[in-house]
Parts: C-alpha cells; structure tokens; sequence
C-alpha cells in the first residue's frame, strides 16, 4: 500500500510568519462588477493632483506606514523586509522606473499613480488600489521626492527610422490587423529580438545570466504565464515593448515602433490566455459566512457546499513560476463559533521538518483587530494582528505514531535521563525519545512553548504580532483555535474553528454576526523550500459575517 502518507489521507496545518499585502485591483480597467465577492476599486486616477505641502505630508505618513519595510526610511530599496524579496524592492533614488509611457525613461505622474495602484505583479509589490485616490496621488509626489536625478518631461519627439532620438510621451498609433503577413513578420521579429533572452518557446528559457542596473539578478520573462509588471492591456504591452523596461535588461525598441510594435502585442498576448492573466492580478474581495445550525467537523464534509466558494490569487514573496496561483476561502458560523475552509493546490504532502533539509506545508490566517488593518507585514507596534497557524507535520503528530527523530534516524543516539514523572520500575532502559521523556529535560516543552509540545491536541497556534521579530503564542489557556487538514488528489483542504468571543484580550480576533473584519491568508510549499517569509500570500480581504 505505499508509505503512511499513502495509506491514509493526510492532516495538515501550517504556521509561520505572516507578510501579507494592501488590497486593490484592476478597478476601472477590466469590468469586474459581476464577480460575486469583489470590490472594486479604480487604477487610473480621477484627475490630476498636483503636489502641495499637503498632500507631501500625506503621502509621508502614508510611505511610512506601508512602504518603508521595503522599501526603506532613505526610499533605497533597502526595508527590514527587502532581504526577503525577489525581486528586490525598487530603489527610489536612483529615480529609475520600470512602467514609464516615455521615450526617456521619466516617469509620468501617472504612471505612477497606476503602478501604485495596481502594483507590480511578478513581484511582492501589491496593489494599494484602496488606498484613498488623495493617499495614492501623496505617495506619487513623495516617492518622486526621493529621486537623485531630475524627473522632467521632455517634449514630445518621435524617434528617427533607426529608433533612436525619441523624447517625450511615446505615442501608440492605431492598431492594425494581425493578418497572416502580420503573424508572420511578428514570428520574424521575435526569433530575432526576443527569443535570445524569453526563449524560442518564449518560456523564459534564453539567456539566463542577467542582472539589472544594481547588480541583482534577473530572470528573463516567461510569456506563457501571463504575468506582466505593467498591464496586460494591449497599449500598456506595445509600450513596454517599444519603450522597455528602464534599469532591466528589457531594453528600449524605438525602431519597432508601429506596425512592427503591434504584431508583437499581439503574438506576445497570444502566448497567455485572458484566464491566465487574469490571475496574476491580485484583488480584494468580500468572503460571507453563512450562519447554518452546525458546522462541518471536518474539511472535507458536505456541509461546506452551502458555502460560496471566494477563489482569492496569491503571489509569491520570493517570485518563482510554480507557485500555487489560487487558494478558495469557504465561513460559515453558527452564532457561535467562526469556520473557515481553505483549499489550495499542491503536488506532495510535505508533512515532516525533522531533517533540516526538510520544510512542512502550512497554511495560516491573519485577522487585523481594527477596521483600518496596519501594515501588512505582521502588524505595527501597537496595531496588532492575529494569526492561526497551522503545520502540516504538527497534524501528522497527532495520529498513531508520533514522528520523533527515530522515524528518520532508526540509529540515532539520544541521552537518556531519569524520568522523575514514573516510577524506578517504569524508568526507560534505553535512548528515552520525547514521548518517555520528562519534560524537564526537554527544555523547550518543559519551559511552556506550545511549539515543542508533543502532548498538544491541537495543529493549530493561535498568535499575535505587531511587527518584525514579534511574533507571539497566546497563553496555553487561550489557545482556543482547532484545525483539521485534509490531503488528497493533489490540493488541500483546511479547516479552522474557533468561537466568536475570543479568549485573548486585545489579540484575539473578535467577532459578532453582522461584523465584518479585515482577513488575509498564506501557504507554504515544504517541497519548493517554502518557510518563514518565503511564501505565497494573499492581500487583505473582508469577512463578513451573516447575521
């Protein structure tokens, strides 16, 4: 029948820290309206805010609630978090930006603000798209601020029929018709401009020793995926493609601007599908818990078909392509008690990190304790966030056999000291592992840390944090949050439990039917070496509970 993990179906939870984003999305682009769930908020500005004392003060204090942690106090890329991220955050003063609509690199104020806006899919840059307009356009003019070099447009200039001496906005003329003499010549200029870095099959596979104007490595695009760091909108791809991308190696394509330019769009959008694209664009949404007579006791019961399914997309910290794209939320409640139901895709039940090469799969769920949520990295000091966390091995723990050391090293030696909890005639006569042990002696479970207790009935961890290096169990008298795991056919499912009143004071999440609460999620992949901050995340999302 195969190992343990094959015979039976696995129960899974995870833990770990927390390193959620700001929640938006693609608003007035696309029309999103009829999405059960989502909520919409606007991309392209209303109209222009100049800058003023003002709105400079407004984008400080904005910069330095969401942004600093990455980007850094100096605005040089350099945040407490930037260690990280792949790719690293974006160095503001060099006052080199990647979406520009400019033949010289500068940067638009709106350009800008969409950015902001949208955020930078590819990357953990997250859409700020519910920040206020008036917040993003403070934001726009202070990051400006940071720049060592002047950011002034020029005048409009096309460029020659080499494609150079282009100044100024880069205009996009009428599209023409991708006819089959367009199809060709697209195909032409591809496998001579393109395919040396993206790959004759424009999976990225080409030149892979790159760097970009820093120093940091890059990785050539992988058009397949449909994931673009500007807009996936036809004008936004024909200007990246004639204009590039300032401070990487996409570089700029003056002489393509045209007809040229639009067959490339048009062969590059059709490498990716609409779906494909659509989810690397991250977006808040409302998750609705029912209120039924009794909850599911389990991930897997029938009961959760009554719940509307909420598929939220995820992006990776630490950017790779095999990353788990969606995770579906499912609430319900009684009055009571709150259920959540995660699922998410994964190819292997990691459910051990006993070796230290090993990493666990994990889930978790972080709640903000106010209605305007702090910063979206494990709170701020004084704004605190809840967490429940689940590990993967943490499940399998609690079936038959305990996963000591000796699962993985049979011949392993282990101290043995006396058991001052049995009697002489029960003492261990060799190599006491954990389970025989006195805690005394194993020093983590015998100073209280739920981690290390192996006799917890429990997967789950109920925490709080309130910035970096914070992180904090509740009080094992207040650690109410139960969670059950499922592992089959390739996904996950996961279920959390605890009552609405929760036992922690100003850390715990508290909830009432009819109340709504900020709530985001993460996962990890043991198998891709997924831990700590090396994760896939959701942005903020909104519970809400019926009455």
């Amino acid at each position: 029948m195969g190992s343990r993990a094959m015979r039976r179906r696995a129960w899974c939870l995870g833990v770990a820290f927390f390193f959620v984003a700001g929640c938006g999305s693609r608003g007035a682009e696309t029309d999103t309206t009829t999405v059960p769930g989502l909520i919409p908020f606007a991309i392209t500005p209303a109209s222009q805010r100049p800058a003023t004392p003002e709105l400079l003060a407004l984008g400080k204090a904005t910069f330095e609630k969401e942004c600093v942690a990455c980007h850094g106090v100096a605005g040089d890329g350099a945040g407490d978090a930037a260690y990280l991220l792949y790719p690293r955050p974006r160095d503001f003063t060099t006052g080199q930006f990647r979406i520009v609509s400019t033949w010289d690199g500068v940067p638009t104020d709106e350009d800008l603000f969409r950015t902001i806006s949208r955020g930078m899919p590819g990357s953990a840059m997250p859409p700020w798209a519910h920040l206020p307009e008036e917040a993003r356009w403070g934001l726009v003019h202070y990051v400006k601020a940071f720049s060592t070099r002047p950011l002034v447009l020029k005048a409009n200039r096309e460029p020659d029929v080499y494609g150079s001496g282009g100044a100024g906005l880069i205009s996009i003329p009428p599209a023409p018709a991708y006819d089959d003499a367009a199809q060709v010549r697209a195909r032409e200029l591809f496998a001579k401009g393109c395919a040396p870095c993206h790959g004759a099959t424009a999976r990225g596979d080409g030149a892979q020793k790159q760097v970009d104007s820093k120093g940091y490595p890059t990785r050539p695009r992988d058009l397949t995926l449909g994931v673009f760091k500007g807009s996936p909108e036809a004008p936004e791809i024909y200007r990246r493609i004639v204009g590039g991308l300032p401070g990487s190696p996409m570089p700029q394509n003056g002489y393509l601007h045209g007809n040229d330019g639009w067959a490339l769009v048009s062969l590059v959008r059709a490498l990716s599908s609409d779906a494909q694209r659509e989810k690397a664009e991250m977006k808040k949404f409302r998750i609705v818990a029912r209120r039924v007579a009794a909850l599911p006791a389990s991930p897997d019961s029938g009961v959760w078909r009554t719940a509307p399914p909420v598929n939220l997309h995820m992006m990776p910290l630490w950017w790779r392509t095999d990353r788990p794209e969606e995770i579906t939320v499912r609430a319900l409640h009684d009055g009571r008690t709150l259920a959540l139901n995660l699922k998410w895709e994964d190819g292997s039940n990691d459910e051990t990190a006993i070796r230290p090469q090993d990493f666990r799969d994990a889930a978790a769920v972080e709640f903000a304790l106010a209605a305007d949520p702090p910063f979206f990295a494990m709170g701020q000091p004084g704004a605190p966030v809840n967490i429940w966390m689940w590990k993967s091995e943490r499940q399998a723990d609690l079936e038959p056999v305990f996963q000591d050391l000796e699962k993985v090293y049979p011949n392993i030696g282990i101290d043995s000291y006396p058991n001052l909890t049995r009697s002489p005639l029960e003492q261990p006569t060799r190599n006491a592992l954990t389970l025989q042990s006195d805690p005394t002696f194993v020093t983590a479970w015998g100073a209280g840390n739920i981690v290390a207790d192996p006799t917890r009935h429990s997967a789950a961890e109920d925490l709080t944090a309130q910035g970096f290096g914070t992180l904090k169990a509740h009080p094992t008298r207040d650690q109410a949050v139960r969670a059950a795991g499922v592992y089959g056919t390739g996904s996950y499912q996961v279920q959390f439990t605890r009552a609405l009143a929760g036992s922690g004071g100003g850390t715990s999440m508290q909830i009432a039917p009819g109340g709504r609460i900020p709530v985001a999620f993460a996962v990890w992949n043991g198998s891709a070496g997924d831990r700590d901050g090396k994760k896939s995340v959701t942005i903020w999302q909104e519970l809400f509970l019926e009455k």
